[in-house]
């Protein structure tokens, strides 16, 4: 969702100039890219699968096929859904998504053990799939969801496979060492009683500060040498004041806008006018207004961005609607969205809500890199709550005070 991120599906070009996904996939997105992972591996011989990750992803192609079969002759108001505004859960720094061989086959055999055994033998077995769920409505969804999730980090991951090392440089912004030390009261106190701290203490301050510092020189042995010495000499404030503020600016660079549009007008203190290109289609403009207008409002300040369609223009973002591709903003100004799904659902609702953040030049707050130590990727977002961080996030005051520091002129 970066947006400059290329993703079409032809992920040799999106990985050649991005090294990098959106964080959080649909489960017909990750279908997608599947798709032309395996056309790609077919093409070049090379097996990237594992039998728990081939049955990661047989298992979840089923399940769709069940699903889909199932809300076949069911009226809107009874099919079965798997998302909604409710259920979308964030990935917060403190609880960081890890992924990877490991744990895929644990997860697939765990959910082999305590799922019904009449669904495993349908999803993961050779039994048919049928018209109805077996189990009640609710015991199929907690399911399908787990298949569902599990699917989508074995094709995350499969996705990833020629990109680690690309994906391992990219630790240098992690940035959860400056995050914890942020929040740690009396910080210079702390720093200063090392010495006295317990064990589990210690090793969580280390671990930040040598986070702090990888965020500078990008060399985990450079600053583990560095701090052991700094411990030695008890100077640990001093190190931590080395670091300091170029961890803040990577930090700010999750959130800050850098290059701000152009045909933005905000002269007055309550509408921000941005000008789009007319799509000459009614219920796509329509759709797109009601969308970016109902998220692009701050009640209590009595603001809100107001949309204007215009037939021609320089540098106008635009809307454009493609067949199995990842939605994303490209050079900044095109929008492109998946034309196979449905505008009414409510991932793709919140999906151009997330985008057209991007065309006002707001960039995602979430990160996401390998631990080749642990052969594992790691990512979490900076702020669940916050719309360009988190599927679960929405407009805030935040995204409020950056626009207007950016774009308003009194």
């Amino acid at each position: 969702m970066k947006y400059l991120i290329y993703l079409s599906l032809s992920l040799s070009y999106a990985f050649a100039h991005t090294h990098y996904l959106p964080l959080e996939l649909t489960f017909e997105e990750s279908q997608a890219i599947y798709s032309k992972l395996a056309e790609n591996q077919n093409k070049d011989g090379i097996n990237l699968n594992t039998p728990y990750i081939q049955g990661s992803i047989a298992g979840g192609e089923k399940m769709s096929q069940w699903l889909a079969l199932i809300n076949k002759n069911r009226t809107e108001e009874n099919k079965l859904r798997l998302t909604s505004k409710k259920t979308q859960r964030g990935i917060p720094v403190e609880k960081p998504s890890k992924y990877g061989p490991s744990t895929i086959e644990a997860d697939f055999k765990q959910l082999i053990q305590k799922m019904p055994k009449e669904m495993v033998q349908i999803i993961y077995g050779k039994d048919a799939i049928q018209s109805s769920p077996i189990v009640s409505d609710k015991d199929f969804i907690n399911w399908a969801k787990k298949v569902s999730k599990l699917y989508q980090t074995a094709v995350r991951w499969m996705s990833y496979q020629r990109w680690l090392p690309q994906m391992a440089q990219r630790k240098y912004k992690d940035i959860r060492g400056y995050y914890h030390l942020n929040r740690t009261a009396d910080l210079d106190q702390v720093l200063e009683g090392y010495g006295q701290a317990t064990a589990d203490v210690q090793q969580k301050l280390s671990e930040y500060l040598n986070g702090i510092c990888l965020n500078s020189l990008r060399n985990e042995k450079k600053c583990e040498s560095k701090l052991q010495k700094a411990i030695a000499a008890d100077q640990l404030v001093e190190f931590k004041n080395l670091y300091w503020e170029n961890s803040k600016k990577v930090w700010n660079s999750f959130f800050d806008i850098s290059n701000p549009r152009r045909d933005v007008r905000w002269d007055g203190p309550n509408v921000m006018h941005v000008k789009f290109k007319d799509p000459n289609n009614d219920v796509i403009a329509n759709w797109l207004k009601e969308n970016v207008e109902d998220e692009f409002q701050v009640p209590l300040k009595n603001w809100r961005l107001e949309m204007e369609f215009v037939r021609f223009g320089f540098g106008l973002s635009y809307i454009e609607f493609q067949k199995n591709v990842t939605p994303h903003v490209s050079g900044g100004n095109k929008v492109v969205m998946d034309a196979n799904t449905p505008l009414e659902e409510y991932g793709v609702r919140w999906t151009i809500r997330h985008e057209y953040g991007h065309i006002l030049r707001l960039p995602d707050c979430y990160h996401e890199f390998y631990d080749d130590k642990n052969n594992v990727m790691i990512n979490y977002q900076l702020d669940t709550t916050d719309l360009m961080c988190s599927r679960a996030g929405q407009m805030n005051d935040r995204i409020y005070e950056e626009l207007k520091r950016v774009y308003y002129r009194p």
